[in-house]
């Protein structure tokens, strides 16, 4: 049996990945900045979910211990930061409902309750081979205000 040469999982990182890059920015009102890009206006993250082989996703913790202001807290919503080979480092992006509640993914909770992801400093190595599916989600769901 031949090895895989590609996933198609990695490939929509790594692509989410460029997308990211291409709208951040050391010196945003530089004279080769991207001034004119429509992705401004959507901010810097991708958020995306990604699946198992039995089709649940992948579910990763944040704050564990609480040494860090702020709670611990579980989600299945990520952004890319860094592609390396077939392995990706993942930030948690953390899930708010409409009120401002942090959702839990082990215990009730539903992605449809989503209302708002915030980025955070919480970070998973990842083997993007061991997943087979993506999900990408809206990218206004980073910090949204109010519903549109």
């Amino acid at each position: 049996m031949s090895q895989k040469t590609s996933s198609c999982v990695r490939e929509a990182v790594e692509n989410i990945e460029d997308l990211q890059n291409a709208v951040e920015e050391d010196c945003p009102t530089g004279c080769h900045s991207k001034l004119l890009s429509v992705s401004h206006s959507l901010g810097d993250t991708v958020p995306f979910a990604i699946f198992t082989s039995k089709s649940t996703p992948l579910v990763a913790f944040g704050n564990v211990g609480e040494l860090d202001n702020g709670p611990c807290f579980n989600t299945v919503f990520f952004r890319v930061e860094r592609v390396h080979g077939s392995c990706a480092t993942l930030s948690l992006l953390i899930a708010f409902d409409e009120h401002k509640h942090i959702l839990d993914f082990t215990d009730k909770d539903t992605v449809c309750e989503v209302f708002r992801l915030e980025k955070t400093n919480y970070c998973i190595e990842v083997d993007l081979d061991c997943f087979c599916a993506i999900n990408c989600l809206n990218p206004r769901l980073i910090n949204r205000t109010h519903h549109h």
